[in-house]
């Protein structure tokens, strides 16, 4: 969602400028330069674009648009009860996380059912947190890879219509309207950088930004069933969780979380109310 917020403001700083300068936006509206930049970038994004991950791509596009509420707090909060689940219970909890993390907490419960051992476990959920995040480095990476490309086609379709100006210029134009040639020219240029530096650059970066949110949200998970594999005490699980998250949003297994007031209650001591319950 930021990053359709963000080109939204683009946008509007891009037409403010317009009309401060006082020109008509038509003169930067150009159907043969659009053409050349979108169609040139839709073909080499064809031809470039690892296609084999269509999944990874498809949802990294969709999380450009789409809100995310969830945060870390959430995250631990969700894990700790499967963690709570195992030891009290000796079974699994419902997950209702989605993504990475989701997908970790489910198979991890599995695993911790069918008798796997701790290092096993470990050993298998590592690896498919890197298997996903490195999938959705190298879709991130090819789109980030990809905007080095309508710069060029917008070059192309500056070539093109400097070689009209020429043409015009031979057959007698006059000096007006070569300039308005020229003009509408550098158009192309212009729709270029638009599109690498506003579109197709911060969409790399965005899938690339959410993918290291995914996996820190998905080391919580693998934490909380290496715990609930080992059935640790419910203490000690809450304290290990903890460390991934702010200290204004770590979690109290008696509150829920915990509020700014309590903490700022325990004054400069770091070990929190709960802690000092224990001792």
């Amino acid at each position: 969602m930021l990053y359709v917020t963000g080109i939204a403001i683009s946008v509007l700083s891009i037409v403010f400028s317009i009309f401060h300068l006082k020109q008509s936006p038509a003169v930067y509206l150009d159907f043969i330069a659009l053409a050349v930049v979108i169609g040139g970038t839709v073909a080499v994004a064809i031809m470039t674009l690892p296609w084999e991950h269509k999944r990874q791509i498809i949802n990294g596009l969709k999380s450009l648009f789409a809100k995310r509420e969830r945060n870390l707090k959430e995250v631990a909060l969700e894990s700790f009860a499967m963690v709570s689940s195992f030891v009290e219970n000796g079974r699994r909890s419902d997950v209702r996380l989605d993504g990475v993390a989701g997908s970790i907490l489910g198979d991890g419960a599995e695993l911790i059912e069918l008798g796997f051992k701790t290092d096993r476990t470990q050993a298998i959920l590592e690896e498919r947190i890197h298997q996903a995040t490195t999938d959705a480095q190298y879709v991130a990476n090819a789109f980030r890879s990809l905007a080095k490309y309508p710069p060029a086609f917008g070059l192309v379709g500056t070539v093109l219509s400097l070689v009209s100006v020429m043409r015009a210029v031979s057959t007698g134009a006059t000096a007006q309207e070569t300039g308005m040639r020229m003009a509408v020219a550098l158009v192309a240029t212009f729709y270029g950088l638009l599109v690498a530096n506003l579109f197709v650059s911060p969409a790399g970066e965005a899938i690339l930004k959410n993918a290291l949110e995914e996996k820190k949200e998905a080391e919580i998970a693998l934490q909380a069933i290496l715990l609930a594999s080992e059935r640790v005490s419910l203490l000690e699980a809450q304290e290990m969780l903890n460390s991934f998250v702010p200290r204004h949003e770590r979690i109290s297994m008696i509150a829920g979380f915990s509020s700014p007031s309590d903490e700022s209650s325990s004054g400069k001591n770091d070990s929190g109310p709960d802690r000092e319950a224990a001792a």
